[in-house]
């Protein structure tokens, strides 16, 4: 059993041949996969030092305009007007601006962050302790490039650079200087590029692009680009726009820390023989790989899996008894698959002689019962018939109420062989019809003819079904039950006396439950009886061989109920019948 579960969740035939066929072929796509792996790094690490290359060389001018900025900003501190600040700085910053159209504006700051010498007037904000410039140069005691940012000054675009002033060998302030962008935008561009040629462009160090060209397509770049530029890396990256495509990128460390450049280059341009290698190298075999495993999925199924189906719809046929059905189709099926097809009628064949001869042993063990159960019958009419004989001997009461008690108790048993012979199946008695006429013929044959004892019988079982070892203690419990009603319930003979029979069902949990009810409207139980428990231990036997429950209930001349309630083990024939087949 074990082993059958397991089988479900194996693979079938054409999951099995695919695998086989992929780890065969898969040599050829591994190489393939590996040898373009390694032609697309080579064209790769090609690809970024061509573009480090190319951004270095276009970007030359904007890094001899911020070095010379550092150099340009010691000769003036060194100016006796500015190193002393003298009355005379604002008019030596002014015509150093004036000389020099690069810069905005040369400033110089106390410790403090208050202007103290300046070109140009610093507008509403005196004070520039708080900017990254001013901190950075102090706290690097070098020359540092801050953020792109709007001059205070002049209101244009502007990226600071600042350097620690010294007076005396000490730090006494910070100068800055603001480089226009529109100049550094001005170096950067190639006049012999095309259209859509190599533009290079400037980051800061917040990842701002601070030079402007339509076809950079970049408003800014990933500061995390930025750090591994840093670190001496080549990052290339590409981006997308609708008009222009797809273009590929790259940044490379200006003045590391502070100033990055940009590389922008058409993707076709610099990659497309590069992708041609790569799809000659990997996509080529890979389309092979699959093209084999396409076939082989086309092959199984037309040769192999279409017939298995066929043969399995064939199968569950037999399984359904129409052994008569030939495989016909299997004829144009592989050699192999008619061989199994023959196998397939021959099996059936044989299952339907099989059957054959089981229908006929079952059928002759079924006549050999139903003569048990007729022969059965007719033995215990018989004893009933000798009981009759014998009553018509006997003088005395007692003995007369006792063998006519017997008399009913073997009519009952005679019952249930009878509708057991005359049943379609031999298992089962239906209840109602069966409890009727046993309730007719005990009152028939009890006291009840002599006298007007009304008979009411009620049932709302139908086709409710019990086995023969249900059938006979539920049959037995009536007849008790009647008969020692007749005997103790109507000492005073007259209409009203009435003997109720009631047969319903009900639900308790998942089962469904039999109650039969004999009640009568007699003398009933005297306050000795009940008080003292009054029974039958015959009931109480009948309860346990139903596995049901038994109990009795009366009052002084409100009559006796006498109950019992069993589960039905059969819902009905049909339903055993669907659950053994």
């Amino acid at each position: 059993m074990a082993d059958t579960e397991a089988s479900r969740f194996r693979p079938g035939l054409r999951a099995r041949l695919l695998v086989l066929v992929a780890l065969a072929l898969s040599p050829i796509f591994v190489l393939a996969a590996i040898q373009a792996w390694i032609d697309g790094r080579n064209q790769q690490e090609i690809l970024e030092r061509e573009l480090a290359a190319s951004a270095r060389l276009l970007a030359h001018d904007q890094e001899l305009l911020i070095r010379g900025t550092e150099e340009l900003m010691i000769t003036i501190s060194s100016i006796p007007e500015v190193a002393n600040l003298g009355a005379g700085c604002n008019n030596a910053m002014a015509r150093i601006t004036q000389r020099n159209r690069a810069y905005t504006n040369f400033a110089i700051f106390d410790l403090d962050g208050e202007v103290v010498c300046s070109a140009a007037s610093m507008g509403a904000q005196t004070n520039f302790a708080d900017t990254d410039w001013f901190q950075g140069a102090l706290a690097a005691q070098d020359f540092v490039i801050g953020n792109f940012r709007i001059g205070v000054s002049t209101g244009e675009p502007v990226l600071v650079t600042a350097l620690p002033f010294y007076q005396e060998g000490e730090i006494a302030g910070v100068m800055a200087t603001g480089i226009r962008v529109s100049m550094i935008q001005q170096l950067g561009i190639r006049r012999d590029d095309a259209e859509d040629g190599l533009i290079a462009g400037i980051v800061d160090r917040s990842g701002t692009v601070i030079t402007e060209r339509t076809q950079l397509r970049v408003d800014n770049v990933d500061p995390a680009f930025l750090e591994r530029a840093d670190l001496g890396q080549i990052v290339v990256f590409e981006r997308e726009s609708d008009d222009t495509g797809v273009r590929t990128l790259a940044v490379a460390s200006l003045i590391e820390g502070d100033i990055y450049v940009l590389l922008s280059a058409p993707k076709p341009s610099l990659l497309s023989w590069a992708l041609l290698d790569v799809s000659s190298t990997f996509v080529l075999p890979l389309l092979m790989w699959l093209l084999a495993l396409i076939a082989i999925w086309i092959a199984t199924d037309h040769l192999i899996l279409r017939w298995l189906s066929y043969l399995g719809r064939i199968a569950r046929l037999y399984g359904l008894g129409r052994y008569e059905i030939v495989p016909v189709r299997a004829e144009r099926a592989p050699r192999e698959i008619r061989e199994l097809a023959d196998s397939f009628q021959w099996m059936a064949t044989r299952i339907a002689e099989r059957d054959e001869d089981l229908n006929d042993a079952i059928e002759y063990k079924q006549t050999l019962i139903r003569e048990v159960h007729h022969r059965v019958k007719n033995n215990l009419q018989i004893v009933t018939s000798l009981l009759n004989l014998q009553l018509g001997n006997v003088a005395d009461p007692e003995a007369v109420s006792a063998l006519r008690e017997a008399q009913a108790r073997i009519n009952a048993l005679a019952m249930v062989h009878r509708n057991l012979y005359e049943a379609e199946d031999l298992r089962f008695i239906r209840i109602e019809p069966f409890l009727t006429e046993l309730c007719r013929l005990t009152h028939e044959a009890g006291p009840g003819h002599k006298g007007p004892v009304r008979l009411d019988f009620q049932s709302s079982l139908k086709d409710r079904v019990i086995s023969t070892d249900e059938a006979v203690p539920l049959s037995m419990f009536i007849t008790e039950a009647m008969t020692n009603a007749y005997k103790h319930a109507f000492p005073d003979r007259n209409a009203d006396n009435v003997l109720t029979i009631k047969l319903d069902e009900f639900e308790r949990g998942d089962d469904v439950w039999i109650e039969t009810l004999v009640a009568d409207n007699g003398v009933g139980l005297s306050e000795a009886e009940r008080r003292q428990g009054v029974g039958s231990s015959l009931f109480e036997a009948f309860a346990i061989q139903l596995e049901g429950e038994f109990e009795i209930d009366g009052k002084p001349n409100e009559g006796v109920r006498i109950a019992l309630r069993f589960p039905l083990e059969h819902i009905d024939a049909g339903a055993e019948e669907s659950s053994i087949s």
